[in-house]
C-alpha cells in the first residue's frame, strides 16, 4: 500500500514530538499533491438494522446523511471520498476498515444515531479512539461534528473513548479494526432517535439533508478544503490542537463523587423551590440533572447541567399533593449518576 505524503510528515512528526498540536498540520494536509481521502461508513446495513426504536431503522437514516455528505463534501476541492457501501449489505466491521485502507483513507467517519435503554438521553455525541496520535485526530475531528451540532441546538454530550473488557484497545470494533491499519476513525451519532428533545431532527428529509452537510462542512474545516466554486476557503482555519496523549484515555467509569442540594428559598404558596446544587467529578463532566419530589419515586426528564460549572441554581415547582422532599441526581459524561442529600420542605 503507497504512502501518502501526508501521512509521511505525520509518522515524522509524531515520532520527533510526544505531543504535537493539530493546528500544525492542515499545511501539510492541504498542501499535498495527492488529495485527502476521506471514507464515510453508513452505520449498520443489511441485516443488521441498528437502532429499530422508529419504522424507519437506523440503517435507513445513515445511508441517507451519507449520501448528503458526500455530495457536499465533492464541492470541494482537493478531496476524494468514499462510501464503505451503497448498497443495503451486511458488512463486518472489520470489512469497513479495510475497505478504508485498500483506498488510503486519511479518515473514516463511521455515521450513526443512537438510543437509549431508559429512552431519557438526548443530544450527540462522538466515540474516538483512545490512543496516541490517533486520538489527537479524532478529537480534533470529533470537535467539529459537534459544532456544526451545537449550531443545529443539539445538546452536546460530548467526545467520548470506550476500552473493551482487555483494557489495551478500543471496544468500538469500527475504531479498533481502523486503528490496527492506522487510520483515524470516529463514530458519530447525530441524535437519540427515542427522545422528544431530538426527534424533530430526524422527521424530515430536509433536516437529514442537513445532517449530511453539517457533517461534510466539518470535514472541510478540519482538513482545510477550499470548494471548487472558490466561495468557501477553510485553507486558514486551524481545527482544535489536541497534544499526543502519553497513555492511553480510558473512559470514566464511576459516578460523580459528591452531589449536594441546599435550598435557597421556598414559596409555600406557589410551591416553587429555589435550590443550590453542586455535583463533583474528577474524571468528566456533568451533564445533566434530574429530580424527584416523592422521595425517589419518580423522576423528572433530565435536564441539562450549567456547563464547565460545579454549581448551579435551579427553582423547581413542586405541584401539589404530598410531595414535601426534593431529591436531585447529577450525571456525568457517561451517564452515571450519584443522588444528593434530601431536601424536606416542611
Amino acid at each position: 500500500m503507497r504512502i501518502t505524503f501526508r501521512k509521511t510528515i505525520a509518522a515524522l512528526l509524531c515520532f520527533a514530538m510526544v505531543a504535537i498540536p493539530l493546528s500544525a498540520l492542515p499545511a501539510f494536509r492541504t498542501s499535498a499533491a495527492e488529495p485527502i481521502v476521506v471514507v464515510i461508513d453508513p452505520g449498520h446495513g443489511g441485516s443488521n438494522l441498528g437502532t429499530d426504536y422508529l419504522p424507519i431503522p437506523e440503517k435507513t437514516y445513515t445511508m441517507t446523511v451519507a449520501l448528503h455528505m458526500k455530495e457536499q463534501l465533492e464541492k470541494y476541492q482537493n478531496v476524494q471520498v468514499y462510501l464503505t457501501h451503497t448498497e443495503d449489505i451486511d458488512m463486518s466491521l472489520r470489512e469497513r476498515a479495510e475497505f478504508a485502507s485498500s483506498v488510503n483513507a486519511d479518515f473514516l467517519f463511521s455515521l450513526h444515531f443512537n438510543m437509549s435503554l431508559s429512552h431519557a438521553l438526548y443530544g450527540s455525541e462522538v466515540w474516538v479512539p483512545s490512543s496516541g496520535q490517533l486520538y489527537s485526530q479524532g478529537y480534533s475531528a470529533a470537535n467539529e461534528f459537534l459544532t456544526q451540532f451545537d449550531e443545529m441546538g443539539l445538546f452536546n454530550r460530548g467526545i467520548k473513548t470506550r476500552i473493551g473488557s482487555n483494557g489495551k484497545s478500543d471496544y468500538y470494533g469500527v475504531i479498533r479494526e481502523s486503528a490496527l491499519r492506522n487510520i483515524p476513525a470516529i463514530i458519530v451519532e447525530h441524535c437519540h432517535v427515542d427522545n422528544d428533545n431530538d426527534a424533530p431532527y430526524i422527521q424530515s428529509p430536509e433536516m437529514l439533508k442537513e445532517f449530511g452537510v453539517r457533517d461534510a462542512e466539518a470535514v472541510a474545516r478540519y482538513f482545510g478544503l477550499v470548494s471548487k466554486d472558490g466561495k468557501t476557503d477553510y485553507s486558514s482555519y486551524a481545527p482544535l490542537a489536541v497534544p499526543v496523549p502519553a497513555n492511553r484515555v480510558c473512559n470514566d467509569t464511576t459516578a460523580p463523587s459528591y452531589v449536594g442540594a441546599n435550598l435557597l428559598k421556598y414559596d409555600q404558596t406557589g410551591r416553587y423551590a429555589t435550590v443550590e446544587l453542586t455535583a463533583l467529578d474528577a474524571e468528566s463532566v456533568i451533564q445533566y440533572y434530574s429530580y424527584s419530589c416523592d422521595n425517589g419515586l419518580t423522576w423528572s426528564a433530565l435536564q441539562p447541567w450549567t456547563k464547565g460549572s460545579p454549581t448551579m441554581t435551579v427553582t423547581i415547582n413542586m405541584g401539589y399533593g404530598k410531595k414535601d422532599t426534593l431529591i436531585f441526581k447529577a450525571y456525568n459524561l457517561y451517564d452515571r449518576s450519584t443522588e444528593s442529600n434530601v431536601i424536606r420542605l416542611q
